[in-house]
């Protein structure tokens, strides 16, 4: 792969200082087209690290400018992670993606999430200055409740993988190392008023689409599209929704397979943003 300009960058708001990593389009196939990559939360962060690092060298190879940022309280942003929320988070990605239009000076933008990632990436693109062209919507969150249940299961087990049987029977153990269960997923903070704003993450959060098309890659497309339905939700033909073909357990601090790429995903990404905007 040919070499890429990275440059470090760091975006002050609000009070709130980021950082994050600029990929400026390869000279020769400029897209005029900025992409901004946004991040889920906590363990899946971590472990969706190297699937945004080859995306967006990937995505700036073939002529688009892209920035990957840490949200405050998260990475190597400033802030306690306590600090850390989903509100929060939209203003730092709508922060970010002004600085990647001032840098890039594209005139057209899109934007991907993963997971939790999703969700704040669609209510970016509601804040922006201009509608986006393509969101891609990577196993997202779209039932908050949902999501910390999970979030919750994933913690019992990493618990029960750390201590064994001494955790499900020892009270006092649960109440030294875990006093509050429901203020932390797999090692990362969950403040009362973070929960309440994941809790509110619903289906409808979908629609009215800020953008002229998306997508939506999920682990059982025809699932998704029941709840979706059951929950009054119908798509418009501007969003496309489809099996991910990665069954991929993103809420674990497991180390195994941190370094997942599903490349197939990068591919429909590129196949997207390279659509006429009309289409």
């Amino acid at each position: 792969m040919r070499e890429l300009a990275l440059t470090p960058v760091r975006i002050q708001h609000a009070g709130r200082e980021l950082v994050g990593l600029y990929l400026a389009a390869a000279p020769d196939v400029q897209q005029n087209h900025a992409v901004l990559l946004c991040n889920p939360f906590g363990q899946e962060a971590i472990r969706a690290h190297r699937l945004y690092r080859v995306m967006s060298e990937r995505l700036a190879a073939a002529g688009y400018s892209v920035l990957r940022f840490d949200y405050y309280g998260s990475g190597d942003s400033a802030g306690d992670d306590a600090e850390w929320d989903v509100l929060g988070s939209i203003a730092d990605a709508d922060a970010a993606l002004r600085e990647l239009l001032a840098r890039s000076g594209a005139p057209r933008w899109s934007a991907v999430g993963l997971r939790l990632g999703a969700a704040i990436a669609l209510e970016a693109a509601r804040r922006a200055p201009q509608p986006a062209q393509h969101l891609l919507l990577l196993d997202p969150v779209l039932d908050g409740r949902a999501y910390l249940t999970a979030l919750a299961a994933s913690n019992q087990e990493a618990l029960n993988r750390g201590y064994g049987v001494r955790w499900p029977l020892s009270a006092q153990l649960r109440h030294s190392m875990l006093p509050a269960p429901q203020s932390e997923a797999l090692g990362f903070v969950i403040s009362p008023a973070c929960r309440t704003q994941i809790e509110a993450l619903t289906p409808a959060r979908l629609l009215p689409l800020p953008a002229a098309r998306a997508s939506l890659l999920v682990a059982d497309a025809a699932a998704t599209r029941q709840m979706l339905q059951q929950a009054g939700v119908q798509l418009p033909p501007e969003i496309t929704l489809a099996n991910s073909d990665a069954r991929i357990d993103w809420a674990t601090d497991s180390a195994a397979a941190t370094a997942i790429v599903p490349m197939h995903w990068i591919r429909h990404l590129l196949g997207a943003l390279a659509q006429p905007a009309h289409a």
